[in-house]
C-alpha cells in the first residue's frame, strides 16, 4: 500500500501509517512479474478462514497475496516456487492478526481526535511538491483522501493501543547490570558502566516491549476462535510443523480444488522430500513442470531431485532447460553453475560462468547509465524560457530484464 507515498515519489510516510501497513498488508497493487495459473473464482474457492465468525474470503487473500509477491519480487528479483505457499500462509496470518487487532481497538474504545488525523493528512500532502502530485499518488494506490483518512485514523488508534501494551514492559536494574557484565566482562560499576547504562537500558526495554506485543498478540489468538478452511494453508502449516503425512493429505485436497496449480505440486514435493521420498517428490515435480514448463526454478528443483535419485542425464537436461529460461536471473545461473559441476558437466558449468559474467557486466553498465546526469527532456524550457532538445535514444530500456 501507499507505494506512491514511499520512495517512488521521494517522500515518506510518517511512523503512524507505517505501523498499520506492517500489520495489515493493506494494498491493491497488481503483481505482474510472473505468470499466474487460472484460479477458480472466489465463490468456487469459498472462505479461506474465519476469526470469531468473521469470514476471510479468497478475493481479499489473493489481492494481498499479489502485493506480497510484488514486494518479494522487488526485494529479491524473483519469487521461488517453494516460497509461494509460505508467503500465502503468511498473508493469511497477517489478515487474521489485522482482524484481532481491529477488534481489540474497538474493545478498548480508543478515540483519535479529528484534529490529529487532519494534521497527519496535511503532513502527507506537504510531502509532495504539488497537490496534483499528491492526487496522482492517491490514484496510483487506488485511494481517495477519505480512504487515506481512514487508514491514518486506524494507524493512530493502533499506535495508541500498542503504547498501552508496551507500557507493561521494563528493564530492571539487575538486568542492565547483567547485560553490561556479559558484554564487557567487567563488573557493573564505575564511569564506563554509567556511560553505557542508558544505551543498555534502552536496548533491553525495546526488546521487552517487542516481547510484550508478541505475547499480547499470542493472547488474542489464544482467546479467539480461528478456523482455517483452505487446505493449502493447512498444508503449509503442517509442512512447517514437519507433519509430512498430514501435509501430503492436505495438498491432495488442495490439488482437487485447483488441479492446474503447478505450485501446489511444488509444495507436495517438499512434503515428500521431508519424508526422504524421492519417488513421490519426482512425480509431483514432473507434474509441476508439465503445468508450467517455462518456470526455471521448477526445472531446477526437478533436476536436483533427479540428481539425488542417481539420474544424472535427466538432471543435466533439466538444468540446461532451466538455464535457457533463466534470463538475467544471476542467482539462478550461480546455482546452476554449481549444480552442473556436481554432476560432472564442466563445459556447461563454464558456460554458466560466462553468463554470470555477462549479466554482471550488463547490470553494471545499466547502473552507470541510470546514475549518469540526465539531459533535459525534448521540448523542456531553460531558465530563460527557451526550449532545448535532447537525444533520448536508449531511455526506458530497463524493462526488458524479465524472468
Amino acid at each position: 500500500m501507499f507505494r506512491g507515498f514511499h520512495g517512488k515519489r521521494t517522500s515518506k510516510l510518517t511512523k503512524a501509517v507505517i505501523i498499520i501497513i506492517s500489520i495489515t498488508f493493506v494494498g491493491g497493487l497488481a503483481y505482474t512479474g510472473i505468470v499466474f495459473t487460472r484460479r477458480p473464482s472466489p465463490t468456487e474457492l469459498g472462505v479461506v478462514a474465519s476469526v470469531d465468525g468473521k469470514k476471510i474470503g479468497w478475493e481479499l487473500v489473493d489481492r494481498k497475496f499479489k502485493d506480497a509477491l510484488l514486494a518479494e519480487y522487488e526485494n529479491t528479483g524473483r519469487v521461488l516456487p517453494e516460497t509461494r505457499g509460505p508467503i500465502r500462509a503468511s498473508v493469511v496470518d497477517q489478515i487474521i492478526n489485522s482482524v484481532l487487532v481491529t477488534d481489540a481497538m474497538k474493545k478498548e474504545k480508543i478515540q483519535v481526535p479529528a484534529k490529529q488525523v487532519e494534521e497527519e493528512i496535511k503532513k502527507q500532502r506537504d510531502a509532495f511538491p504539488t497537490e496534483d502530485a499528491f492526487q496522482r499518488a492517491l490514484k496510483d494506490n487506488n485511494l481517495t483522501v477519505s480512504d487515506l483518512r481512514t487508514q491514518i485514523r486506524d494507524s493512530l488508534a493502533l499506535q495508541t493501543l500498542l503504547t498501552l501494551v508496551k507500557s507493561t514492559a521494563s528493564a530492571s536494574e539487575d538486568a542492565v547490570k547483567d547485560a553490561y557484565t556479559k558484554e564487557t566482562g567487567k563488573p557493573a560499576e564505575g564511569k564506563d558502566f554509567d556511560d553505557k547504562r542508558a544505551e543498555i537500558e534502552g536496548r533491553l526495554r525495546a526488546r521487552a516491549e517487542q516481547e510484550a506485543v508478541v505475547a499480547w498478540l499470542d493472547g488474542l489468538k489464544k482467546d479467539a476462535k480461528i478456523e482455517i478452511f483452505d487446505p493449502e494453508i493447512r498444508a503449509v502449516k503442517k509442512l512447517q510443523e514437519k507433519s509430512y503425512d498430514d501435509a501430503i493429505a492436505e495438498y491432495g485436497m488442495a490439488i482437487k480444488k485447483e488441479p492446474d496449480n503447478a505450485y501446489l505440486y511444488v509444495g507436495l514435493a517438499q512434503a515428500h522430500l521431508g519424508k526422504k521420498d524421492l519417488a513421490g517428490a519426482t512425480q509431483a515435480l514432473e507434474k509441476a513442470k508439465e503445468l508450467y514448463p517455462e518456470e526455471p526454478y521448477i526445472g531446477l528443483l526437478l533436476g536436483t531431485v533427479y540428481r539425488d535419485a542417481g539420474s544424472q542425464d535427466k538432471a543435466g537436461e533439466e538444468f540446461k532447460a532451466a538455464s535457457e529460461h533463466g534470463g538475467l536471473d544471476i542467482l539462478l545461473h550461480i546455482r546452476l553453475q554449481s549444480l552442473f559441476k556436481s554432476i560432472g558437466l564442466e563445459d556447461e558449468a563454464r558456460a554458466e560462468q560466462a553468463k554470470i559474467t555477462e549479466i554482471r557486466d550488463l547490470l553494471e553498465r545499466r547502473n552507470k547509465e541510470m546514475n549518469a546526469p540526465q539531459e533535459p527532456a525534448a521540448g523542456a524550457a531553460d531558465a530563460n524560457g527557451n526550449s532545448e532538445g535532447t537525444n533520448a535514444a536508449g531511455q526506458g530500456q530497463q524493462g526488458d530484464a524479465k524472468k
